[in-house]
């Protein structure tokens, strides 16, 4: 669980300057509440694949944290560099819809450290491109992707999902398991625009990756490691195609 008893007397700026000691060269996470007439800071786990450069907390330790009190900000640190906030904590602070706090470590030659004060981070409408996006696991992804062109070009708005660093390789089905609930169908035939065409890498892997049908034989996605891009749905893509999927919405 998160260790609240060790974090309620400590000051924002106190804790997280600890936990930035206590994880470089990861970046250190957590969350702020308001308990009462108190703001509490806690710490939560960096489950991020890539911790050094970004942050991700899990579902489990947002919801444990839910139920001590109201979720009132997001913090974290940024190693080594300034605590300017990056395209995706941008996002992921209008997605989570309260203030984020960024705080940067820097460690000298002498293994001694030093901090920069706390840059805040408000809501403002901040939306990202399609295309050029820096891939960034669970805030900047292909489902990301997705879930921003329905919003915008159909006003539809799809369930976002915890993810599962890897889910490839893990019983998680993190595609099979939820696109009927989100009001998709499978079609046959020709994609049209606006469908989700679904990928898997082999026969009897599950599907780990979706782009959008853009229509004239082109797709936008997000792949793993790479920018957003429009590519051509071309029979390199066509054979790993899993499923193309329309949502009811949107039926033709």
């Amino acid at each position: 669980g998160l260790p609240w008893s060790y974090t309620v007397s400590l000051s924002l700026d106190r804790l997280m300057r600890l936990s930035a000691v206590a994880t470089w060269p990861n970046e250190a996470c957590g969350l702020v509440l308001r308990v009462g007439n108190k703001t509490v800071p806690i710490i939560c786990e960096n489950i991020s694949p890539e911790p050094k450069a970004q942050f991700l907390i899990s579902t489990e330790d947002y919801c444990e944290a839910s139920n001590r009190g109201e979720i009132a900000g997001v913090w974290h640190t940024h190693v080594g560099v300034l605590p300017v906030p990056s395209d995706s904590d941008k996002v992921g602070c209008e997605a989570s819809g309260v203030p984020w706090f960024i705080l940067s470590a820097y460690k000298n030659e002498a293994g001694e450290f030093s901090f920069s004060e706390i840059e805040k981070v408000e809501p403002s409408g901040f939306e990202m491109p399609y295309v050029g996006r820096p891939y960034v696991f669970g805030v900047l992804d292909c489902w990301s992707l997705v879930r921003d062109y329905y919003r915008r070009e159909f006003q539809i708005q799809l369930d976002d999902f915890p993810r599962v660093p890897e889910f490839w390789t893990t019983q998680h089905r993190f595609f099979e398991d939820n696109w009927e609930a989100q009001d998709f169908v499978e079609v046959n035939g020709s994609p049209a625009i606006g469908d989700l065409l679904m990928f898997r890498s082999g026969q009897g892997d599950p599907i780990n990756h979706i782009a959008i049908y853009t229509g004239d034989g082109q797709m936008l996605h997000h792949a793993d490691g790479r920018l957003s891009r429009r590519d051509s749905y071309n029979s390199h893509w066509q054979k790993l195609t899993s499923h193309n999927i329309r949502h009811t919405k949107n039926a033709h």
